[in-house]
């Protein structure tokens, strides 16, 4: 007898114990206990008020009774053992307190975990793409970012673009000049590739985005898009005695230049989204958009290179092998014809 009223006085202190700290730290949870067997109380009226046990699972505790919440104790466990498993209890009523799943099922309760829901799921998808975002920008330095030529040509091309070309287009609305400047940059910024990067070929196709084959392309694109500019009125001339051509609006510079820029970026967006979809197209477009902020941090080292790394062009008939450990670039061997 002295020992089952040592085990019901046990049981109920520890009952009351715990509903005491739950009650301290505002947890709408209670246990009750008729000896050594327990049942939950929940004090507001929830619709998921039955996700608790799954809490208590991920905190390692298993009820005996899952759907309705009962368990039982025997007399073998200690004090010591009590004071981990409240702890446990109250660790798992917290986090579901602060996932929102314990808000009332009144109109009120649900507006307010519906936007608990939505706040955390668009910030953890924020997240996911942020880290993505990320993770390209790294692979892209780790693999076609070791001259130090092409450093500097980034970091210094990445300060152009920040104080000319993006203040022009979308701060004072001239798209002609910051057009220009962002040709310009580029110009510093893609010769670092050209003519100094010794790229592992292999390697460079852990990058997503553009490489090297697709950045020759955009090269030659504008190059074309310049000379048809160039040569304008004849080009002009010749298709309107077969083409009626009045359709066409672009009669400004500022028009033709802003679709050119805009071209040497939408082609590959669009093949992005065609074979990733739309969310790892947005993710490029954020990365190579951000890229001259992240640029200055990458790169700050290299403001102000030795003259001697200017001479160390890039050899376009060798094959060249990067090591990922040590950044060190050696050439294997001469391209066959």
């Amino acid at each position: 007898l002295l020992q089952l009223e040592a085990m019901v006085t046990k049981f109920n202190d520890f009952t009351s114990k715990l509903n005491k700290r739950f009650e301290s730290e505002k947890l709408p949870v209670r246990i009750r206990n008729f000896s050594n067997t327990f049942s939950i109380n929940y004090l507001e009226g929830s619709f998921y008020n039955c996700r608790y046990p799954q809490y208590l699972m991920a905190e390692g505790i298993f009820l005996g009774n899952y759907s309705t919440g009962k368990f039982n104790l025997n007399d073998d466990v200690t004090e010591a053992d009590l004071i981990v498993l409240a702890d446990k209890f109250v660790a798992a009523a917290q986090k579901m307190s602060d996932h929102g799943y314990f808000e009332s099922s009144s109109s009120g309760g649900r507006r307010r975990m519906m936007v608990g829901f939505m706040y955390r799921f668009l910030s953890s998808s924020l997240r996911i793409y942020y880290d993505q975002i990320m993770e390209d920008k790294h692979i892209d330095i780790e693999v076609s970012h070791n001259h130090p030529v092409n450093k500097f040509g980034h970091f210094w091309s990445s300060v152009g673009m920040i104080l000319l070309a993006y203040p022009y287009c979308f701060y004072f609305g001239e798209p002609l000049k910051g057009c220009l400047w962002f040709f310009l940059t580029h110009f510093v910024r893609q010769s670092g590739h050209f003519f100094y990067e010794h790229q592992d070929r292999d390697i460079e196709k852990l990058k997503f985005g553009h490489k090297d084959g697709s950045k020759k392309a955009a090269v030659a694109f504008l190059i074309i898009a310049a000379l048809t500019f160039y040569y304008r009125t004849p080009i002009w001339d010749f298709a309107n005695t077969y083409i009626d051509l009045q359709f066409i609006a672009f009669d400004r510079t500022d028009q033709y230049v802003s679709l050119v820029a805009m071209l040497t970026i939408l082609p590959h967006f669009v093949e992005i989204i065609h074979e990733w979809g739309w969310m790892r197209g947005i993710s490029w477009f954020l990365k190579i958009l951000t890229d001259p902020f992240t640029d200055l941090l990458d790169f700050y080292e290299y403001v102000i290179i030795h003259p001697k790394w200017f001479l160390d062009f890039k050899d376009h008939s060798a094959t060249y092998k990067l090591d990922l450990k040590t950044k060190k670039v050696t050439k294997v061997g001469e391209k066959m014809d």
